[in-house]
């Protein structure tokens, strides 16, 4: 697909959460209305003023970057951490994702701070994209443990 002209990227307000929950639901196929508002809202909440912006072409949000400045968590210096990053299905593989990612970027530069983010494995397409940008895969490795479930019968405590 061709790369799209017209794009604009902006710090994202409130006002475009209706269109960030959209969004989502194209991408995912699924209606996560009860807790995607709710987080997207106390996201600007809480780490107000944030590393969050939206993609517009012709005043519609095409795309979105969701981020914060945090650390700690880690016991890694400050830096700014990519939370979500959600491109319209109709303008994906046209260059909004990576607009947004350097709109980050810039905005983490400009905090004299790294970007950091958090990826799936296989995601192959996320990772060409962020390696063509310069990252490299950090220090951080995730390890998951899961629980068998225990089925009960009727009657069981």
């Amino acid at each position: 697909m061709a790369l799209i002209e017209g794009v604009s990227i902006r710090e994202m307000t409130e006002k475009d959460l209706a269109a960030l929950v959209q969004i989502d639901k194209r991408i995912t196929g699924r209606d996560r209305a009860s807790s995607w508002p709710q987080k997207v809202s106390s996201h600007f909440a809480t780490y107000y003023p944030p590393l969050s912006f939206v993609a517009e072409t012709d005043g519609k949000v095409v795309g979105f970057i969701l981020g914060v400045i945090m650390g700690a968590e880690y016991s890694l210096p400050l830096s700014g951490w990519i939370n979500i990053i959600g491109v319209h299905p109709d303008y994906q593989g046209r260059g909004v994702g990576r607009m947004l990612t350097q709109a980050f970027i810039d905005g983490c530069r400009h905090r004299g701070i790294k970007t950091r983010l958090m990826v799936r494995q296989g995601d192959e397409r996320l990772k060409k994209m962020l390696m063509s940008l310069g990252f490299e895969q950090g220090e951080l490795v995730d390890f998951v443990k899961g629980f068998a479930v225990e089925k009960r019968g009727p009657g069981s405590h």
